[in-house]
């Protein structure tokens, strides 16, 4: 599992960060600008390459691991694709200890957010000390490649949200021109259009200058979804900062510059209501609703969403974000709420709202560990373990809510024929929020794919996995 999502040009000293640019694509359209950087003809021709891998016709990495390594393989063909997946994952794996590209849950509105971190980026020294994964610096940008377009492909089918901490961009570190054009020949259309907010996190002058230089060439839709945040507080008043992995150098960094007055969170100024049923705990919500932890803003949800769910994109859209925070304070304040009045999608948004919202993710820490070592199993063991796991580990309240939402989860996979929502796909949009660790300077795209695979049998299996009374 993968991704996909940054740009940085070198002009002479001077930086200039692309990120997902409406370039032409054909090198005869290309502007003669003066790069030191020679265009290449992959940018152009059919035969591209990426490192010394094909690009297929479906635009997906063909690599040529054996030749990259620098080994010629003996081995029969079955063996052969077992030995370069090995390589191909643990050369992942080894850019995921960057990290570099995160998934973090969701924003406001519910869309899955994909960060990108400009200070995690390896200068070329510290990639010759890793001559056992990466032949040339250039290499290691290969295979972040690869890193960058499986994870983008399998978020960017639904609306997501990209932010990008500029912060800490070396000249060393930096990817070249040639690179960077890979990246815009295998962005298609989808992931421009379902790239719904990008925002720009201590963007330095030059760069909002070199900025302003490079948007007659955007599309105008493009450059409404940038937004600049100068602070980190900024930042917090579109998205949750608790729920994001931020370096705790640029942390730093953001606390030596000069407070903002305008500079607060909505975090700081939001006050709970009387019947609150987001962001409190589900001991909160059972406490008052007579010992049941599933609240209602869960239940018409679900009512809600089962009359639509033959809908085709059922949890791909986000609502508004005014409608979401209209339906929550209505709860919140304990006023009925007509969701027949309201587009399905806003629906889909509260119920991922309550789950991103809780204070404590709804797969708790306490079974981590075990969700992680259980991905070599077989699946007749995965159910066995995953029941036993969720029955010994898993408080009550949340077996109990994680068994309401899986159980309908399971039905909209049942339904996908129509919606186009299998449990793959439930798993990409639930899997980071049921489970968040934005503090764990470990937790990364591994980690993220074995929670969404758990999520997946989950759903897959949930009445052989969910027995308890």
């Amino acid at each position: 599992m993968e991704i996909n999502a940054d740009e940085d040009y070198n002009i002479g000293k001077l930086k200039l960060d692309q990120t997902n640019l409406d370039l032409p694509i054909d090198k005869n359209d290309i502007p003669d600008l003066e790069y030191d950087d020679e265009i290449s003809p992959l940018v152009a021709e059919e035969e591209s390459k990426i490192g010394n891998g094909q690009l297929t016709s479906d635009n997906l990495i063909d690599e040529d691991f054996e030749a990259e390594l620098g080994h010629q393989s003996t081995l029969s063909p079955s063996l052969i694709d077992c030995e370069t997946e090995k390589k191909s994952n643990d050369l992942k794996e080894r850019i995921d200890r960057y990290g570099i590209v995160n998934i973090c849950g969701s924003d406001l509105t519910g869309r899955p957010i994909i960060v990108i971190s400009a200070y995690n980026l390896p200068d070329a020294e510290d990639i010759a000390k890793e001559k056992e994964y990466f032949n040339s610096h250039q290499h290691f940008f290969d295979v972040l490649l690869e890193v960058l377009y499986g994870v983008l492909e399998k978020y960017v089918e639904s609306e997501y949200t990209l932010v990008y901490f500029h912060h800490g961009l070396k000249s060393s570190s930096q990817p070249s021109f040639n690179w960077l054009a890979k990246v815009y020949k295998m962005l298609d259309r989808k992931f421009k259009k379902n790239l719904k907010a990008l925002y720009v996190v201590h963007p330095t002058m030059l760069f909002k200058v070199l900025w302003q230089f490079i948007r007659p060439l955007i599309s105008s839709k493009f450059n409404k979804k940038v937004t600049y945040c100068n602070t980190l507080a900024e930042l917090g008043v579109h998205i949750d900062l608790n729920i994001l992995k931020i370096h705790d150098q640029i942390k730093r960094y953001d606390a030596s510059l000069k407070p903002r007055k305008s500079s607060v969170t909505s975090n700081e100024t939001e006050k709970l209501g009387p019947y609150q049923q987001f962001k409190v705990s589900l001991q909160t919500i059972a406490d008052a609703n007579k010992g049941d932890p599933i609240p209602l803003c869960v239940k018409e949800a679900v009512i809600y969403l089962r009359k639509n769910i033959d809908e085709e994109g059922l949890f791909r859209k986000s609502g508004s974000f005014e409608r979401i925070k209209e339906i929550q304070n209505l709860y919140n304040y304990g006023q009925p709420v007509a969701y027949h009045t309201y587009e399905f999608h806003v629906a889909a948004s509260i119920l991922k709202a309550f789950v991103r919202e809780l204070p404590e993710s709804l797969l708790t820490d306490t079974i981590f560990n075990e969700m992680m070592s259980m991905q070599v199993l077989d699946v007749v063991d995965k159910v066995e373990v995953a029941r036993d796991l969720l029955n010994a580990k898993l408080p009550a309240h949340n077996y109990t809510v994680l068994n309401y939402l899986i159980s309908f989860l399971n039905e909209v996979a049942q339904h996908s024929a129509k919606n186009k929502m299998d449990a793959r796909n439930l798993s990409y949009v639930f899997g980071p929020n049921f489970l968040r660790k934005a503090n764990d300077p470990d937790y990364g795209l591994v980690n993220i794919e074995r929670i969404n695979n758990f999520v997946e049998l989950l759903i897959k299996y949930h009445s052989d996995i969910f027995t308890k009374d």
